[in-house]
């Protein structure tokens, strides 16, 4: 069954593209452009990725007739799995595009890899068909940094507590032991000696000084020899202040975010003779120290830019950009992470923007614009209303929708359509400093990019960026890492190399610096493509920051096409007490809808969401009005225009119509998101129906209730934050306190089942058949038109024992309730004779090495809380609840095997008919 899980190898038609060019047509063209290409898919591929994006365009894409994403103008990087989209034979995928104002076009690769590792893609270029006529091409987007990073991606056996290594240090981690880029060269250029401390902060200062905040009290500062090698002076310039996250020389003096002083603090020479006399405090910054007082910026309008964690309480006093009306929304608090912008003197202090967790780090480009490496909720882990690691842009008044509520029930879910959006999803880290390469000598790709810091698993991650409208898109890529090395802050030194420093939780602290001694190349010259957008963009941002006037009774803005200047204008228009309703098209009346909405409940606004026409609206605007309406609706009744869209094609959809309709109330709701239960394919989709569903009142059968306990009781294999296990209780909790009385009688067992490997079936009276080859099924397939015995048949071949079709089986392996649709007869059949023959990535067969020299063979058990401090390791498929488990400390070495875990020879006690019936079981998903 393996190869469901896992799929077919290719041979790769010569004819595809060698990489992807921006295309468009080369005549203007109105409405939407149609794009198609077909490629051949032989058997035996191993997965297949898909990237793709439109500069001022929308794009829609489809495989096969079957859409699978749509990303507006102005809209993120789209990168996705997309194998089992794909089958044998010819394939075609279409794109549908509209223009936006701008140099529009569209660039897409479908990257497929063979069984042997070999790849090939299928790219846009001017052998695609296209509905407006002749193509042209505007660049090529291997010239692009942010197309071609290589993405980063933690695994299942990164230890995440790899930083303890660091208390017992000595000294810091030797450089010789470090990833980095090619061309780049690091140097240990000081350790923490005795009483120097750990340390969180360093910045220059003027005269090319460097200064070092304390975890614990003080401030270090270390002057370096003419020549650059070596530290000639270090000397403690300030004792008092406590736990100085943010360090910052401006307008003639060191400013000073203190973490447990609780206040931003000014340090001054007054008198020339290099000491710091006086110590003043601008502002006093209550609350809680955890995710506390951080980093600290010089802007480009010469003010200073202070960034908080979400454990410091939001300012009493001053201006606030972000919307007035958020204090009306049903989830808020006094605190949460933010940045406070002020002057030199600390007067006039304004909240920049909100809705922040915990960043530590901030900066601005070349550009101007902010930036910054926002935290997770590890506690949500594997909960549907988890949010990883993000970089964000911070424009004024922007609200990233977080608030200090994680672990309350009903869960909080943090993103919405009306929230800033975030730049880019990092994943799992644990963000710290963050500054841009403006100032290096780095090659022009790396003095450009974003330099964010991990933690916890000693990265330097490179974020490489694009405008994109008023606003930018990116992809990450690892630029240096180490074991331990557990990184705080860092920056550029006079010298234009990288300056970092280790410490944090009373660890072992070291100063390094990274230089580039590679060959010096001219950067490619930019194509029409960039050169267009750079100019569009730049023009973009000046009406965004224009359309940030609070001074304007009617912000035009609300009315263009860019969603960041819609989102600045709505903001400003919420401040405003009354606001006028006059829409032009789709996206302003979603922009003065939401506007009003902040405001709360409205009768005119619901008249107005009742009456538009839905029909047209994409995706991502669908997804705004049901928004919408969840904040407007009361009833079944308000919701109605609603209800013809579920079930829709798009799974984000189906999510929020789930929790809406059947929260209204909706009888039909309830089997429609149980279907979608049934089909889920993740861990965290499966939940929100289940959470969706739990207070369901209406359209139950006696079947489909059993059936929610069953998959409530195999949700418990799920593994996540230290939060899902309660999340799930309190889902059981309350579905049960909605059955009636006689339910609950009849579904006793149910409601009391909890997830269990199968029992061994008795084969006492099984005797071999016959070594079942793909030989011996040559000619039609011929399956039986009915095959009640599958059910039985799949726990005689022991696929119960990894698999799961519907309620049935231990999800080890694959489930295998969707794989007929994905997969015909004959795949089927030759995946459970030769389940090694294709074998995909998540459920290859790891070899582990042990430090103590043991070898260890099996498949690595998801865990989607990924700080665990163990790997669990299944070794044998046939009894897969019995896993090892593995201190990630004690782990030397891993690779994976082409082998499958899944042993041959499964059914060669059933009978040629019996292996045909369970074929055709599965294939009908074991119904």
């Amino acid at each position: 069954m393996t190869r469901l899980l896992l799929f077919l190898c290719l041979a790769f038609s010569p004819s595809l593209s060698a990489a992807p060019f921006w295309i468009w047509p080369e005549k203007e063209a109105k409405g939407t452009i149609k794009f198609s290409r077909s490629f051949e898919v032989p058997q035996n591929f191993q997965s297949a990725r898909l990237r793709a994006a439109g500069d001022f365009a929308s794009i829609r894409i489809s495989l096969n007739d079957k859409w699978i994403i749509e990303s507006p103008a102005f809209g993120k990087l789209i990168d996705l799995d997309v194998s089992t989209k794909l089958k044998p034979g010819k394939n075609t995928i279409r794109i549908e595009s509209t223009a936006a104002d701008g140099p529009s076009a569209l660039g897409l690769e479908l990257k497929l890899t063979g069984a042997k590792g070999k790849s090939q893609l299928v790219a846009t270029d001017l052998n695609w068909n296209c509905s407006a006529g002749k193509l042209k091409r505007t660049g090529k987007l291997a010239l692009e940094k942010w197309w071609t990073a290589a993405g980063i991606h933690i695994t299942e056996t990164d230890d995440y507590n790899q930083w303890e290594e660091a208390k017992t240090a000595k000294a810091g981690a030797d450089p010789k032991s470090f990833f980095t880029q090619p061309g780049f060269e690091v140097e240990l250029l000081k350790n923490s000696g005795k009483g120097e401390g750990s340390w969180i902060s360093c910045a220059f200062d003027p005269e090319g000084r460097l200064s070092i905040g304390r975890e614990d009290a003080g401030i270090w500062r270390f002057t370096f020899s003419k020549k650059g090698g070596a530290i000639s002076k270090s000397e403690m310039i300030n004792r008092t202040l406590k736990e100085n996250r943010g360090l910052l020389y401006a307008h003639g003096a060191l400013y000073v975010n203190a973490n447990v002083s609780k206040g931003i603090y000014r340090l001054r020479d007054t008198n020339g003779d290099g000491k710091f006399d006086e110590e003043k405090l601008l502002r006093a910054t209550p609350g809680g120290v955890g995710h506390g007082r951080n980093a600290l910026a010089l802007g480009p309008d010469g003010l200073i830019y202070a960034i908080m964690g979400d454990s410091v309480q939001l300012p009493k006093d001053g201006g606030d950009y972000t919307s007035p009306r958020r204090r009306n929304q049903k989830v808020f608090r006094p605190n949460e992470g933010h940045v406070l912008r002020f002057n030199k003197d600390g007067q006039l202090p304004e909240v920049f923007c909100g809705g922040l967790r915990n960043p530590y780090g901030i900066h601005f480009n070349a550009d101007g614009e902010a930036f910054t490496f926002d935290a997770d909720a590890e506690f949500d882990m594997g909960a549907p209303w988890y949010r990883p690691t993000q970089v964000k842009h911070l424009t004024r008044g922007a609200d990233f929708g977080w608030r200090a509520v994680t672990g309350s029930w009903p869960p909080y879910f943090p993103d919405h359509p009306d929230n800033a959006q975030p730049v880019l999803d990092i994943g799992k880290s644990s963000p710290t400093g963050v500054k841009f390469g403006t100032r290096s000598h780095f090659p022009a790709d790396y003095k450009r990019a974003f330099f964010i810091l991990d933690w916890t698993y000693g990265r330097i991650l490179a974020v490489h960026l694009a405008p994109n409208g008023s606003g930018y898109r990116g992809r990450a890529e690892v630029f240096l890492r180490g074991r331990p090395l557990n990184v705080t802050d860092l920056d550029f030194g006079p010298d234009g190399a990288m300056y970092f420093v280790t410490g944090g939780r009373g660890t072992q602290s070291a100063l390094y610096r990274v230089r580039y001694n590679g060959p010096q190349t001219q950067p490619p010259a930019q194509s029409e493509q960039q050169v267009a957008r750079k100019l569009t963009s730049h023009l973009l941002r000046v009406e965004r920051k224009k359309a940030a006037d609070l001074s304007v009774n009617i912000p035009t803005g609300i009315y263009h096409q860019d969603p960041l200047i819609r989102y600045t204008a709505r903001i400003v228009l919420e401040h405003k007490k009354q606001i006028a309703f006059i829409a032009r098209d789709r996206d302003s009346f979603i922009t003065l809808a939401t506007a009003q909405s902040a405001g709360g409940r409205s009768p005119y606004l619901l008249d107005k969401l009742q009456s538009s026409s839905l029909i047209s609206f994409s995706e991502p605007q669908l997804l705004e009005m049901i928004n919408l309406f969840s904040a407007q609706a009361k009833t079944l009744k308000d919701a109605a225009p609603l209800r013809k869209f579920f079930p829709s094609k798009s799974e984000a959809v189906n999510r929020q119509l789930a929790l809406l309709l059947i929260r209204l109330g909706d009888a039909r709701a309830t089997g429609i998101a149980m279907k979608r239960l049934r089909e889920a394919n993740t861990s965290q989709d499966k939940l929100l129906y289940l959470f969706a569903l739990r207070n369901a009142e209406h359209g139950w059968t006696r079947e489909l209730r059993r059936e929610f306990f069953l998959q409530l009781a195999a949700a418990r294999q799920s593994r996540g934050g230290r939060g899902l296990p309660g999340f799930i209780n309190k889902i059981h909790k309350d579905a049960v306190s909605h059955l009636p009385e006689a339910e609950k009688k009849a579904l006793a067992k149910d409601i009391a089942l909890k997830p269990q490997l199968p029992p061994l079936p008795d084969l006492s009276e099984r005797k071999l058949v016959k070594a079942w080859t793909m030989k011996d099924f040559e000619g039609e397939l011929k399956l039986p038109p009915t095959f009640t015995a599958g059910s039985k048949l799949f726990n005689q071949a022991l696929c119960s024992r990894c698999h799961r079709v519907g309620n049935q089986g231990f999800a080890l392996g694959p489930d295998l309730t969707q794989v007929g649709s994905r997969f015909g007869a004959r795949d089927l059949l030759e995946a459970i004779l030769d389940p090694s023959k294709a074998v995909a990535e998540n459920y290859q067969t790891h070899i582990l090495t042990l430090t103590d020299g043991r070898i260890l063979a099996g498949m690595i058990v998801p865990q989607l809380d990924y700080r665990a401090r163990s790997l669990l390791i299944a070794p044998n498929p046939l009894d897969a609840g019995k896993t090892i488990e593995v201190p990630k400390k004690e782990l030397k070495s891993h690779k994976r095997s082409a082998a499958s875990l899944m042993p041959p020879g499964l059914v060669n006690t059933l009978t040629r008919a019996e292996v045909l019936a369970l074929v055709a079981w599965l294939q009908n998903g074991g119904r």
